[in-house]
């Protein structure tokens, strides 16, 4: 076996926001937290975006089952998409762990402590059918404060062999990199992406951008 350790380093450049299960006055979502207080990025959310991405960028190159629904998934554990290789699905479970992500401010003494500014924002409620605002909807989000904000994102598992370790590393650091932004309000402009920064180990030893591109140009010219 190999371990596999993917590092993410996420830039925003605008607020951030996705929903926790906790009660906050003012607030009719309230951002996620940690059991120490610390605002995360659920590591749920990151696993979920990264996979539709993967799906997304993938899709027309090479064979992608139909996810989420369970029934049009790979129904062989033994012969698995690409994405179900990486990422799991209901009857093999993905190989990868992911992490909360604490959210980290733009002061270094906010960052060493792992805090964020955060903020009320008020929104009104939208028909899809009519395009306009609904009536006596209006609502309260708390987001991160608007400006530059990061997060560290570490994603580690144990691959069989040396070539799905680098396939797995390939596929995250490309959704990762393709990501334009994370979390909920992105059409009201919240969780829009600067940047995304990846190292990634193989028992240790750095695994060279080399070697994820050769996997890129693999897919994306249509052989698996």
């Amino acid at each position: 076996m190999v371990k596999l350790t993917i590092r993410l380093n996420l830039k925003w450049r605008t607020a951030f926001h996705t929903t926790g299960n906790r009660w906050k006055w003012g607030a009719d979502k309230a951002l996620a937290q940690r059991y120490d207080g610390a605002y995360v990025l659920p590591a749920t959310s990151l696993k979920g975006a990264l996979r539709d991405q993967a799906e997304q960028l993938l899709r027309g190159h090479v064979y992608i089952c139909n996810a989420p629904d369970p029934a049009q998934m790979c129904p062989d554990p033994e012969n698995l998409c690409l994405v179900c290789r990486v990422f799991g699905n209901p009857r093999r479970p993905s190989p990868l762990r992911f992490q909360d992500e604490i959210l980290t401010g733009k002061k270094e003494e906010r960052v060493e402590r792992g805090e964020v500014e955060t903020q009320i924002r008020a929104g009104v409620a939208i028909s899809r059918r009519r395009r306009a605002a609904v009536p006596q909807r209006l609502y309260f989000v708390e987001t991160t404060a608007a400006g530059p904000m990061q997060a560290q994102a570490v994603v580690e598992g144990f691959f069989p062999s040396r070539q799905e370790a680098e396939e797995a590393a390939a596929l995250v650091v490309l959704a990762a990199r393709m990501l334009p932004a994370l979390g909920a309000g992105r059409t009201r402009g919240l969780g829009w992406l600067a940047a995304v920064e990846a190292q990634c180990t193989i028992d240790g030893q750095p695994l060279p951008d080399a070697t994820l591109q050769a996997y890129w140009n693999q897919w994306l010219g249509g052989g698996q």
